[in-house]
């Protein structure tokens, strides 16, 4: 399903609330875009990072900031094989 949307001045747009409702995002929740080249893909950020992320794998490092990267490339990587197929 494709949603249309506009841009303000400012750069914001709006999640449509048919996608809100389908993954849980609410006021004051955070999204991460990723570039992939040729387009952008949209995630949710789940309340509890770090056990979604010991979930997928992504151990304990030594700064958030490690994991943090760990994790967005995981994320493009999953995105980029769900578009393969």
């Amino acid at each position: 399903m494709a949603y249309e949307v506009k841009m303000t001045r400012q750069g914001r747009t709006m999640i449509p609330k048919p996608l809100r409702e389908k993954y849980d995002i609410k006021e004051g929740d955070k999204v991460t875009y990723i570039d992939l080249g040729d387009h952008i893909a949209v995630l949710s950020v789940p309340g509890d990072a770090i056990k979604v992320m010991e979930s997928l794998g992504i151990e304990a490092k030594d700064s958030v900031h490690e994991m943090k990267k760990e994790s967005l490339e995981l994320a493009q990587q999953l995105v980029e094989k769900k578009l393969r197929g």
